[in-house]
């Protein structure tokens, strides 16, 4: 796939917890290969399966474009993805600092054409949505698509009234002006911090028309992953956590 190079500096989070056996380290050599001005900051949440070896051996291939941290315990993807941009934006050279998941469900192609967003349009954020459409090759399980739809239409109806039609996607870029507003603090919520990223977006440009500063990107790639971390009975725990959100962040 051709891609148009554009002149910002990208730095990406990928979060990792027992990745050693999903991680493809080999599709991230050759995606840095070719984009000098893509910077990755691999986070290791804890694993216990030789996760963090290997990335550090990968770093060490290519120390000027990769990082590597470590939690000193598995704090969950929330605070992970929220240490990896942290760290980014301390270093006070990247002009867009995103974040993706180590099983490349989306792949690293897509970065270019979502960073291109922001180059064109005096966007904030740019974010993946996970929409079949005629051209493009997104591979959802029926039954994950269904939860996803009503718990979208839930989120983006009753919590977020905003038309976000994909909040959970993780592939989501941020220009470096708002990093301070929305990943400083801790989030509220272990499970659904994408959703703290739009309530922080709201309250801090308050006055502001989202459309303005946000755009959901239709991807023309994304794959459903087998090796989700996620357990049937995390659903259960799905209501009190939107409900601590309403209450925080009173939209």
């Amino acid at each position: 796939m051709e891609e148009k190079e554009n002149t910002f500096q990208i730095g990406i989070v990928v979060p990792c917890y027992n990745e050693a056996k999903r991680i493809h380290l080999d599709d991230f050599a050759q995606h840095i290969q070719s984009h000098s001005n893509h910077f990755f900051c691999f986070v290791n949440d804890g694993s216990n399966d030789g996760t963090l070896a290997l990335l550090d051996q990968f770093s060490k291939q290519f120390p000027n474009q990769v990082y590597v941290l470590d939690n000193d315990k598995n704090l969950g993807k929330a605070e992970t993805v929220r240490n990896g941009v942290n760290h980014l934006f301390s270093l006070n050279k990247f002009d867009i600092i995103g974040f993706l998941d180590a099983d490349l469900a989306t792949p690293l192609f897509e970065i270019e054409p979502t960073v291109q967003v922001f180059e064109n349009n005096n966007k904030l954020i740019v974010f993946g949505s996970r929409i079949k459409h005629l051209g493009g090759n997104v591979e959802r399980r029926f039954v994950r698509y269904l939860l996803g739809r009503i718990f979208a239409t839930i989120v983006s109806n009753w919590l977020l009234k905003t038309p976000v039609y994909d909040t959970q996607c993780g592939f989501k870029f941020f220009k470096n002006t708002i990093i301070e507003a929305i990943f400083a603090k801790e989030f509220k919520s272990k499970w659904f911090f994408d959703i703290e990223l739009f309530c922080r977006t709201l309250q801090t440009y308050k006055n502001t028309d989202i459309n303005e500063i946000t755009q959901e990107r239709f991807l023309t790639t994304w794959r459903d992953v087998k090796g989700s971390k996620i357990k049937l009975s995390d659903y259960f725990k799905v209501p009190f956590e939107l409900i601590k959100l309403k209450k925080h962040y009173k939209i």
